[in-house]
């Protein structure tokens, strides 16, 4: 009993699943396929899907300063007898933005600060690969983008390749957007905003760049000014890419009905957890062959299966996962700003579905037109493909 691999609910550290005999969902076969698209991509996907731990799980693959400790922690895995070439060549920037919002000070003070310190962080890990004194160097820079220009002259100068990696790109400014209002907003992405030049300062720098988020309002935003990543958010290839298959979540079931007491089959599980669940479809050619469950909702229900002795869980939908009031709160004020007869929230309450043409990208500002809304919808995982209208 004691090898029975804890279930990793509210983890999303790769390393500490790979190493702390936690159950994993394998996605690395999705590496050789990324690496063959463009360099820079974007991947928009709903809150709690598994997009944080996907993007630890490529730092600690293309980690330079990881790469002895490949075996230990792929070894297992689809990717561990299949390394691609660029397996352990890059040294990475990782920026987390929903930690880039607090604080005291200002905006651009609170930003600012976080990402310092990961540039600082970044000077100690890879001063080896660089000079003595590379670090402090790092340190004494005044700001965020000193301390890219100075990365960005001696990793040239080095021969470094590096590789920029950003979880929830929007968090910080969907906050502000939807606390402070467009015109603070609009200040952030537009013209000399800080947030826009530092985007135009990735571009070139990085030989690649992921990033995710859960809307595309932003990027479109920012597009003039960083117009060199790729949007696959419903790209086929990669419907499956983050998110639970039913194959997935019957193979961890039936993991766990084997180590722990299971008062239903697995079959009736499945038939529970799929109304609340499954049914997600990012690409129109997945509809109908492939649907998605939410990784975060199925991890939820299992560890509170059998942690209380094969009983269900008293809600199907634990707390995290509900949208916040704030967010809930612009919708409505957005849908209201439609005519009566286009509301698109009460065409949903009364039909049950709405008809729209999905979008990969739109500003801000254009957010009630009813196809944007719809889109934005879709990206927030409170609507999912349900069929094809011509």
């Amino acid at each position: 009993m004691e090898n029975i691999k804890e279930i990793p609910y509210g983890i999303a550290n790769f390393v500490e699943v790979a190493e702390q005999n936690m159950y994993y969902v394998d996605k690395t076969m999705y590496l050789p396929l990324l690496e063959k698209q463009p360099r820079n991509l974007f991947f928009i996907r709903p809150r709690r899907f598994g997009k944080s731990i996907f993007l630890s799980m490529l730092r600690a693959y293309y980690d330079i300063a990881q790469k002895e400790k490949f075996q230990k922690r792929f070894g297992n895995l689809w990717i561990g007898s299949r390394p691609t070439p660029l397996q352990g060549k890059f040294q990475v920037v990782y920026l987390d933005f929903s930690r880039a919002s607090g604080g005291s000070g200002s905006l651009e003070e609170n930003f600012n600060n976080y990402c310092g310190m990961v540039m600082d962080l970044f000077g100690k890990v890879y001063e080896p690969y660089y000079f003595p004194g590379f670090a402090q160097k790092m340190e004494e820079q005044p700001d965020f983008v000193s301390k890219l220009n100075y990365l960005n002259l001696h990793a040239a100068e080095s021969g470094m390749r590096l590789y920029l990696i950003i979880d929830e790109y929007d968090n910080f400014t969907n906050i502000v957007l939807n606390e402070q209002g467009k015109d603070i907003y609009h200040a952030l992405t537009h013209a000399s905003g800080f947030y826009r030049e530092i985007f135009k300062k990735f571009k070139g720098m990085f030989e690649r760049i992921f990033m995710t988020g859960v809307s595309p309002v932003t990027l479109d935003d920012l597009t003039s000014g960083f117009n060199i990543g790729t949007n696959y958010t419903l790209n086929p290839q990669f419907n499956e890419m983050t998110g639970f298959t039913e194959k997935d979540v019957r193979d961890m079931l039936e993991y766990y009905s084997t180590t722990c007491p299971f008062n239903h089959s697995i079959d009736e599980l499945i038939e529970l957890m799929k109304p609340w669940y499954d049914n997600y479809c990012f690409a129109e050619e997945c509809y109908g062959r492939s649907s998605m469950y939410n990784s975060n909702m199925v991890l939820y229900f299992i560890d509170n299966y059998v942690h209380s002795g094969g009983n269900l869980p008293r809600n199907m939908i634990e707390e995290n996962i509900r949208v916040d009031y704030n967010k809930l709160r612009m919708l409505i004020r957005k849908d209201k700003e439609f005519a009566h007869d286009a509301s698109v929230i009460q065409t949903l309450l009364q039909q049950g579905y709405v008809t729209g043409e999905l979008k990969t990208g739109f500003p801000a500002e254009n957010i009630s037109d009813p196809n944007n809304f719809v889109s934005l919808l879709f990206y927030f995982g409170m609507l999912t493909i349900s069929g094809m209208h011509k």
